[in-house]
């Protein structure tokens, strides 16, 4: 391919601008999202999270260290340091993983169970925050945001 028909076949490609004013978008709306959830639970002395490990916890108990930072988007150290806090908390705990010797498993404790009961979910957090966004454009943003993650070489 010649490098005019590559230049003709970018301008579809996005603008290296665009892509830095999106990321910058997505950031601001990443801060302003962990802003609401620390108003919704500063209260219960969690942080976010620590409070979206609670969540995936309370929806299926018994995860590895692994799952979690998948989950949460981080490495594994950090979860290990954010476990580590909550383990100080009593509200989890560590067990051997019996499927896997070499793994080990973060485990609600009763007091962790027990927060459930007061800690608002995710879902009543967000509810009416963005009034000006349909569930079809919502729809189509997640779609959109999904792809965008799915295109990303790093």
């Amino acid at each position: 391919m010649s490098e005019e028909k590559a230049l003709d076949s970018c301008d579809e490609c996005c603008q290296p601008k665009d892509i830095v004013d999106v990321f910058e978008l997505i950031n601001n709306l990443n801060k302003k999202y962990e802003k609401l959830q620390r108003d919704n639970i500063q209260e219960l002395e969690l942080t976010p999270t620590q409070h979206f490990i609670l969540s995936q916890l309370w929806e299926s108990d018994s995860q590895q260290f692994k799952e979690l930072a998948e989950k949460c988007g981080c490495s594994r150290s950090t979860i290990t340091g954010v476990v580590d806090t909550m383990e100080k908390k009593e509200l989890v705990s560590r067990k051997l993983n019996l499927d896997d010797r070499r793994s080990l498993l973060v485990i609600l404790t009763e007091k962790g169970k027990a927060l459930k009961k007061i800690t608002p979910p995710l879902e009543a957090i967000v509810n009416g925050c963005c009034p000006e966004i349909n569930q079809e454009e919502m729809k189509k943003l997640g779609e959109l945001l999904q792809k965008l993650l799915n295109s990303l070489k790093f």
